[in-house]
């Protein structure tokens, strides 16, 4: 090698060692917080080292915008949660617990508004009557925009609504778009009641006579089905009706011991169903309620959507020979989920048992078979559960005695 090639070749060498050493020391740099912190987690002994040193390395190398604390604990715990590989068993957020704690209780203070998300993101309101919203000019199809002077986001979420609720007797003023004017209305929260319950007088013919039917519509199971469902049944039996339709289409549940409470209007100490806790066997059986439907023909209406407490009441009338199911296969599910409430707000809803049914049948995956299955709409279902009811009904009017006392 000549002097020339060897110089070059040492210069070569001496720029390639100084290249790999800032290389080196960029590296460093740019890792040496990531390591020092990966240290201190290990070293003070924290059991989430872990999470906390693959979040270290999101920190310091991730290029997007990086959540906030809040944010990535609500994560990890619906992480946690999913390794569990139950779909009932979730993490709720305070806004969206607040919503579900109000529709368990059955009331509480607002303006009396529906709220309907739309594919875009707006909410739009659908005042309910005699509510404060309808009473101040609020109509149907009004798109909510401000409340208190504060922008909903855009796209909004129907938390993002949250503060239309809030103590009885408060003002709150809302912003509503209505085609291209933009209205305010200044309102005063009042009381507002979910109804879990509705009735109707529905009327049908045997042998060429009018006879009348009750119609009932649980939607919902919460603290105030009981109540309401005793107001539907005095009501009803004041019109001297004939039979009952009870309607538990689209009912996906709610509250076991209020199932338990509607049951005890149509049996007499009867086994409603059987929870299993980790092999603690717990019966729930009716209570004396009054006024007690006990003999009148009924038919109960379900669907592919009716499920958890609801199936427990269907099942229990059938088994008991109360009811014939009638419609559609329910949906099957058999647990049991625990709502633990967590410090800011939020809850963890946890399955923490199984239910039985009164001949300790298995439901969950599996669902109620209706006695008569009735598909199409939900009107030719009505008709289909007023044919069965027909069938059980006495052909003369001697044989009607009233059953509620």
């Amino acid at each position: 090698m000549n002097r020339t090639a060897k110089a070059g070749f040492l210069l070569g060498l001496v720029m390639w060692s100084a290249l790999l050493l800032a290389g080196g020391y960029a590296l460093r740099m740019m890792t040496a917080p990531v390591e020092q912190r990966i240290m201190r987690i290990y070293g003070a002994g924290n059991h989430h080292a872990l999470l906390d040193e693959a979040w270290a390395l999101v920190e310091a190398h991730f290029v997007g915008e990086v959540p906030d604390a809040t944010t990535r604990e609500y994560g990890a715990i619906r992480g946690a949660l999913s390794t569990l590989n139950d779909p009932y068993t979730v993490f709720i957020e305070p806004a969206p617990r607040a919503i579900e704690r109000d529709h368990m209780r059955g009331t509480f203070g607002g303006i009396g508004v529906r709220l309907q998300r739309t594919p875009e993101g707006r909410i739009v309101l659908s005042p309910t009557p005699d509510g404060p919203a309808a009473r101040a000019g609020v109509r149907e199809g009004d798109i909510l925009l401000a409340i208190d002077g504060e922008p909903l986001p855009f796209p909004a979420r129907i938390e993002d609504a949250m503060r239309l609720r809030g103590e009885v007797g408060t003002r709150v003023v809302i912003e509503v778009l209505r085609g291209e004017q933009r209205l305010t209305f200044t309102l005063t929260r009042a009381h507002i009641e979910l109804p879990s319950v509705e009735q109707r007088i529905l009327t049908t013919t045997l042998a060429g006579t009018a006879l009348p039917v009750g119609y009932i519509a649980i939607r919902s199971f919460n603290e105030r089905t009981a109540t309401q469902l005793e107001a539907a049944l005095r009501a009803l039996d004041q019109a001297n009706v004939r039979g009952y339709v009870l309607d538990l289409r689209d009912n996906s549940g709610g509250l076991l011991a209020a199932a338990v409470e509607s049951a005890s209007f149509f049996l007499r100490d009867r086994v409603v169903a059987y929870e299993v806790r980790r092999g603690q066997e717990i019966a729930h059986r009716t209570q004396a309620r009054a006024p007690a439907l006990l003999t009148q023909p009924m038919v109960v209406l379900v669907n592919e959507n009716t499920a958890s407490a609801a199936e427990v009441l269907a099942a229990a009338l059938r088994e008991h020979q109360r009811g014939v199911l009638v419609g559609q296969k329910t949906l099957g599910k058999g647990s049991v989920q625990f709502v633990f409430e967590l410090r800011d707000g939020s809850a963890v809803r946890l399955t923490a048992a199984h239910w039985l049914t009164p001949q300790r049948m298995q439901i969950d995956g599996k669902g109620l078979m209706p006695d008569v299955l009735a598909a199409g709409d939900p009107e030719q279902q009505l008709q289909a559960a007023l044919q069965t009811l027909i069938a059980r009904l006495q052909p003369t009017p001697e044989a009607h005695h009233n059953a509620l006392r």
